[in-house]
């Protein structure tokens, strides 16, 4: 029976079958919850998204709402639950939370985050400029489409620049998603591939590669994809979820300050010209992040990893 063993018990695929079962369950209960709702509480029903004009500003707080609510629905609840249940005499023992992180590592998160950022985006320009084959050209255009709409939402929720507005994109697009997707990539997933491989580089790239894949925006897929190894690693040499969480924040938390800066003026640069930085300063950022992961993997702490499987 299920309910005799805890989840690490279980076969690898059985864990991840669950996983995905409890996050559409709980996603579409959410989901439910959020469209019967939002007329109460943004003035706004779920359908004016459909109905309206995706760039009207009008839309902003029925977005916030919607994307929280997805958010915790389909990756924090999930999560938290199958944390829980991982180990009957660990509760939320994929958190990592039971090792100790010395505040150094965390202060190595941050250079290593922010110094990454002109790799990342010169990646992200390539990425970009990726084709198709002839015969997918279409593909590529509905892709490219999509990918164009998703900034657009994402521009929308940045075009008011007082600090309100700042504080809960900060919450919506940088915290939630750092500390839901975490706990359900390498908390669970990535555990329950090194369960399956006992190799954590095949569990940190499968992981990874599904990481980037599932945010559908395949011109972007390349970066994120690296992001989500550099916060598997993290869990991998520390044998705690927090760095990983603290690093996906920092990241996210970057984006979202510098769309700030620029939409106030503060700074005189776009994201197209990050993407098409200087040679030193990628080379800068390359030896950067070199340095930076050879220090954390080299305060690996032994078997962190492999006595949380």
């Amino acid at each position: 029976m299920l309910s005799d063993k805890s989840l690490r018990e279980h076969p690898p695929f059985l864990q991840m079958l669950l996983l995905v079962l409890l996050c559409m369950l709980s996603g579409g209960l959410l989901a439910m919850l959020a469209l019967s709702s939002s007329m109460a509480v943004t003035g706004l029903p779920a359908t004016a998204m459909m109905d309206g004009n995706l760039e009207d500003p009008k839309l902003v707080p029925l977005i916030w709402y919607l994307q929280s609510i997805t958010a915790i629905g389909v990756f924090l609840v999930p999560g938290l639950i199958f944390s829980y249940y991982w180990d009957f005499n660990t509760p939320f023992a994929p958190l990592g939370l039971q090792h100790k992180t010395p505040w150094l590592t965390y202060a190595a998160v941050l250079v290593l985050v922010i110094g990454s950022i002109p790799l990342i985006y010169t990646v992200y320009g390539w990425n970009q400029g990726l084709k198709l084959p002839a015969a997918w050209a279409e593909l590529e255009a509905q892709l490219r489409a999509s990918e164009a709409q998703a900034e657009k939402t994402i521009g929308l929720l940045m075009q008011r620049t007082d600090s309100t507005a700042f504080l809960i994109n900060i919450g919506i697009l940088v915290l939630l998603p750092a500390v839901g997707e975490e706990i359900i990539f390498r908390g669970i997933l990535q555990r329950s591939f090194y369960q399956a491989s006992r190799n954590p580089h095949i569990a940190i790239w499968v992981t990874a590669i599904l990481f980037s894949a599932i945010h559908m925006q395949w011109f972007g897929f390349l970066p994120r994809m690296l992001l989500g190894a550099l916060f598997g690693y993290l869990v991998f040499w520390t044998g705690s979820l927090l760095p990983a969480i603290f690093g996906h924040f920092v990241n996210n938390g970057v984006a979202v300050l510098g769309e700030y800066s620029m939409r106030n003026g503060w700074v005189g640069f776009d994201e197209e010209q990050l993407s098409a930085l200087p040679l030193w300063m990628v080379i800068a950022s390359v030896l950067l992040t070199t340095l930076g992961l050879y220090w954390l993997q080299s305060r690996k702490k032994d078997g962190a990893f492999e006595r949380l499987d």
